[in-house]
């Protein structure tokens, strides 16, 4: 185990202005939030301030690559020039009131975006509701999404009307589940959130600085919330039921803070892969043995992928100059961070805790950051 907790919380990317430079901070992503300004110690990635397109990105960096899990609806100027120059392809994914621009940005820069749609949960007990989900996805299909999402509610937040927690296996998303496995879509799950979350706060946890700001979100020694193994093994039954369906589990599938775990699924079930999604999951791969976790990357280099699970709070049209360089920088930094974690032995720092890289083998960092992405998602 190669890591080690070195400095306060660091939660999130802002920018700090000291002596004319920008300096990145850790990204508060661990669940998919959108980061909140906040403050604490700064990493070592330190990019001047510009107006020009940004060109901070990882020494060696494969091209072109692909980000395989984002919520980054980019469509200024320099963020479209800054993917041409990368030669870098973005999977958006949301539905509701994200569905409109997504479907625009791919039909207008369909090299550089791709769609991810997603679908309602909160309405699950009304009538047809399996066939209006299928209805609405159909044409969110015929738009050019390449891939459904589940969102986390199902299986942890969401309650019937008798109080119970429907699982991503209820008969009332089988419709659903067999729609997309007939169609040949690719189903994108975020089920449970990170081991942590069930775990005690201390050092040791990487997500003790985001649960002590959200005490909700920590279901250490409570009875009141399914556990994670209920969500694992619901999912789990999903996979195994229709080995058709071609499922993608987003941030590690949840299981990050063992990869054996997650090696068991891939054995276990042909029709599943993981995204890397988002830079926190790296504190998690350096609390095990790290020739543990290089193997299991080179062992099964055809289902992972890399995401970064960056967001875009508004608008970049309607950003002043700093808000864009900051917007820009985040996926700037979650490159940076992951290629220096994957690609090289240096020690990487992300809030706080010290990581050794795995210096995966060039072929492996291929598929990594490219084929894989492209193996699975159709259309990417």
């Amino acid at each position: 185990m190669i890591v080690q907790h070195v400095l306060g919380s660091a939660t999130t990317v802002m920018m700090v202005m000291a002596a004319g430079v920008v300096l990145w901070r850790a990204a508060d992503e661990c669940c998919g939030q959108e980061p909140a300004p906040t403050t604490g110690p700064v990493t070592e990635i330190v990019t001047p301030i510009r107006d020009e397109i940004p060109t901070h990105m990882p020494e060696g960096m494969l091209r072109p690559f692909i980000d395989a899990h984002t919520h980054y609806g980019g469509q200024h100027p320099q963020t479209l020039a800054w993917l041409e120059r990368w030669d870098a392809k973005l999977l958006l994914i949301g539905g509701g009131r994200r569905s409109e621009s997504y479907r625009s940005l791919i039909q207008k820069y369909p090299k550089r975006y791709a769609w991810c749609t997603s679908f309602d949960l909160k309405s699950f007990e009304d009538p047809g509701y399996a066939e209006k989900i299928i209805e609405g996805l159909r044409k969110d299909f015929a738009d050019g999404a390449i891939a459904c999402k589940i969102f986390k509610s199902l299986g942890l937040f969401l309650k019937d009307s008798e109080g119970n927690f429907p699982q991503i296996d209820d008969p009332i998303f089988e419709p659903i589940l067999s729609w997309l496995e007939q169609e040949g879509h690719v189903l994108m799950t975020h089920v449970a959130e990170p081991m942590g979350m069930w775990r005690p706060l201390g050092e040791t946890n990487a997500y003790t600085a985001y649960l002590k700001k959200r005490p909700k979100g920590h279901f250490y020694g409570r009875d009141d919330v399914p556990s994670h193994a209920t969500i694992m093994a619901a999912r789990d039954r999903v996979l195994a039921r229709h080995p058709k369906l071609k499922m993608i589990g987003a941030h590690f599938g949840c299981m990050e803070y063992d990869v054996a775990e997650i090696a068991k699924r891939f054995d276990a079930y042909g029709n599943f892969a993981v995204d890397t999604s988002g830079p926190t999951r790296i504190i998690d791969l350096g609390q095990q043995d790290h020739e543990k976790v290089r193997a299991f990357f080179i062992k099964y280099a055809d289902r992972i992928m890399y995401g970064s699970d960056r967001s875009v709070r508004k608008s970049q049209l309607e950003m002043n100059p700093q808000e864009l360089a900051e917007s820009l920088g985040e996926i700037e930094w979650a490159a940076q961070i992951s290629w220096d974690y994957y690609a090289t032995d240096k020690v990487v720092v992300i809030k706080g805790f010290q990581c050794k890289g795995l210096s995966l083998p060039p072929d492996v960092l291929k598929k990594l950051f490219y084929t894989t992405a492209k193996a699975w998602l159709p259309g990417m």
